[in-house]
């Protein structure tokens, strides 16, 4: 409610009453309770009224100052009194006017709109004079100005356009409707048709639901060269997309758009701001078919993607410097590099991803400043005159090419697979679940990694692995890798022995049997399976290296029997390397390292890591983390505010090369290659009875 609907105007008993008041010596406080006004208003109002024509004449005063509407000579009286920051009291004086109607009409004008208009009235009455009918007329000048006017009334926005009336508009540019060059409607389709120029036709975001989307970003006009066009053609093929997005930058420094994006009739550009106006342009130039969204696009029920304006092209900032206060929970982003990066959050799940680019590695020719509002540059610069342009040659090197390929089912749950994309013999190549997708054609990888780890039996989730076997039996690894912390170990927790906390209740013997029995099946998976030793496996080192006497009995090699499970097992602290692909359980401490786990891991090692431990799916720098196999629940942990969550890795390899990524499994489904995986025999992985036997080979 507004409240000073209610407030009753000043009249000319009250004004007089105030004058005697305040004459008399009276204070504010005193005058505001005798003339029943609020002590603020009592003194504004007395310091605003022109005494002088007041008192000389009551009667008139009001009437003399209600609405006298202002000529055109006050008005550019005013505007030169305001270029020269004379006080309200003064410009009141020179224009014979109260402080009251100076203040309201300096407010209420739209100064920009009324200068303009105000040029080509005068431009207008000259040639009205000279009358030579060859000249333009200036009524169309007029005209265009008008419409500009009404465009920045309505701040770009097609609803507020429609909420302008004819008195609103007329009294902001302080004209008479006589004046109007054609007719108000005229001007507000007119202004409709420029913000559709201006691309503000176009929706500010669009819901979209099941289907598979392929995300990409920042393809930067001519440089993405044709193999890339001609990769994303045979990927759009293979996966019947329903829709190609793109976010960040499509233009280039000329402002161009890559012609290619003409033959794809699924795009959806989701555009920069100040892209908006020239892709709008080039859409109608080309014939191109695609969507222009202004703002979002959301997938599914919760997956929204944006673009943001917070980390810049030529930086290595991680996603995680972008605030949940600002985004959505679940974010997809530009920014060059292919990255993840889950966020702590309660009760759910939270992450960021970015698909990378598709462009090629460069530098900005010209460094432009765009008002985008009006087209024009502002400030023009060459790259090679500054040093922070000279550092994009360095920073560009943390790019990724890549896409994010974005399954949606019925029910509008999503799952993100980022895909990375390098070139092979076959051309532009990525991969995706058991495929290799080049320019040249669909390929069967040579080798198949299924990844997973943190499984911490017994506290284990079984529903998170009755998934995991329900893909592999669809992807068929050749080989399967646990990153470790297979064996939880709570009997000999150290952390806890240390702090005199016995673990009685749990027997070492129904972990064993536990853990035998997962690893047992899970080696069915692929043909080869290998086993890293985690921290937790590191347990049993610690308690026998305390007491000796229990030898080797303790360890996770002879408690499961892993050899005889077919497993290759990598010690404590190695790294196990197949092709140019390095796993390690994530616990190394690397020394002398900067940046997190992830950063320290790529440094160290270099591209095509995998590392568990952390129990969350991430992506920085070409190192990947595998998300939990075990319960969220682990005891020690906050599992109410948590980044924790659950996934696996796949690994690809072809031609020499491999395609690592981490996939996260959110409320117990996970989306891909056209099917949705859910939980259907978690108890299957739960052992109720078992028998063990002591058996010595000589």
């Amino acid at each position: 409610m507004n409240y000073r609907k209610n407030v009753r105007k000043w009249d000319r008993e009250d004004l007089l009453k105030l004058y005697d008041l305040r004459k008399s010596g009276k204070s504010w406080k005193e005058i505001s309770k005798i003339v029943n006004k609020v002590e603020s208003a009592a003194r504004r109002v007395y310091l605003r009224t022109n005494w002088d024509k007041f008192l000389k004449s009551p009667d008139t005063y009001f009437e003399d100052n209600k609405q006298r509407k202002w000529s055109h000579d006050e008005m550019v009286k005013l505007d030169s009194f305001l270029k020269t920051n004379q006080s309200y009291s003064f410009i009141a004086d020179q224009l014979n006017r109260t402080i009251a109607s100076i203040e309201k009409k300096i407010q209420e004008t739209d100064w920009k709109s009324w200068r303009e208009i105000s040029f080509s009235l005068d431009k207008k009455q000259k040639k009205e004079c000279k009358s030579n009918a060859n000249e333009p007329q200036a009524g169309d000048n007029l005209t265009q100005r008008l419409v500009s006017s009404l465009v920045d009334n309505a701040r770009h926005d097609f609803t507020r356009l429609y909420s302008i009336t004819e008195d609103s508009f007329l009294q902001r540019i302080n004209l008479d409707k006589e004046s109007l060059p054609v007719d108000f409607g005229i001007l507000k389709i007119k202004a409709e048709e420029e913000l559709e120029r201006l691309g503000y036709k176009n929706p500010e975001e669009i819901e979209l639901g099941e289907g598979t989307y392929i995300i990409v970003g920042d393809s930067h006009g001519k440089h993405t060269k044709k193999d890339m066009f001609r990769l994303l053609r045979r990927l759009n093929a293979y996966l019947n997309a329903t829709n190609i997005i793109h976010i960040g930058h499509i233009l280039d420094d000329d402002n161009d758009i890559s012609y290619e994006w003409g033959e794809f009739k699924n795009l959806i550009v989701l555009s920069k701001e100040e892209e908006l106006r020239i892709i709008q342009d080039q859409r109608f130039k080309y014939k191109f078919s695609y969507d222009v969204v202004r703002d979002n696009i959301s997938l599914g029920n919760d997956l929204v993607v944006f673009n943001q304006d917070i980390i810049t092209d030529y930086v290595n900032t991680s996603l995680s410097s972008l605030s949940k206060k600002i985004f959505d929970e679940k974010l997809i982003v530009n920014s060059h590099r292919l990255e993840f990066e889950s966020r702590c959050i309660h009760d759910s799940a939270s992450y960021t991803a970015s698909p990378g680019c598709i462009c090629e590695d460069h530098i900005s020719k010209t460094i432009k400043q765009i008002n985008f509002k009006d087209g024009k540059v502002v400030k023009q610069a060459f790259h090679d005159g500054f040093l922070k342009y000279r550092r994009m040659k360095h920073m560009y090197r943390y790019w990724d090419r890549g896409v994010l390929i974005v399954n949606v089912d019925s029910k509008g749950n999503h799952t993100i697979v980022p895909c990375l994309i390098q070139k092979t013999g076959k051309g532009f190549s990525t991969s995706y679940f058991d495929k290799i997708i080049t320019e040249q054609g669909v390929f069967n990888p040579d080798e198949k990694i299924f990844v997973n780890g943190d499984i911490h039996s017994p506290q284990h989730d079984p529903g998170i692995l009755d998934i995991q076997e329900q893909i592999c039996k669809d992807y068929k690894p050749t080989k399967q890798v646990n990153i470790g912390d297979t064996f939880n170990y709570s009997s000999l927790n150290h952390h806890l022995m240390d702090r005199g906390i016995p673990i009685l209740n749990v027997k070492i013997l129904d972990e064993a049997a536990q853990t035998h029995y997962i690893l047992k099946r899970i080696s069915k998976w692929a043909k080869e399976s290998h086993l890293i030793f985690g921290n937790h496996e590191r347990f049993a080192i610690d308690f026998v290296s305390k007491y000796p006497q229990f030898g080797d009995y303790l360890g996770l090699k002879f408690i499961c029997d892993i050899e005889a499970l077919g497993y290759k097992m990598t010690l404590l602290k190695d790294v196990l390397k197949i092709g140019d692909v390095n796993f390690i359980h994530g616990d190394l401490k690397m020394y002398g390292q900067s940046g997190n786990v992830l950063e320290k891991a790529s440094k160290t090692f270099g591209k095509n890591t995998f590392l568990g431990h952390i129990h969350y799916p991430a992506i920085r720098n070409g190192c990947y983390s595998v998300g939990l196999t075990g319960m969220m629940k682990q005891g020690y942990n906050e599992e109410n505010a948590s980044r924790w969550m659950a996934g696996f890795g796949l690994c690809n390899q072809f031609g020499g090369k491999s395609w690592p990524t981490t996939i996260a499994i959110i409320k117990y489904q996970c989306s891909i290659n056209g099917k949705t995986y859910r939980v259907v025999n978690a108890n299957s992985w739960k052992v109720n009875k078992y028998s063990a036997r002591l058996s010595f080979d000589f």
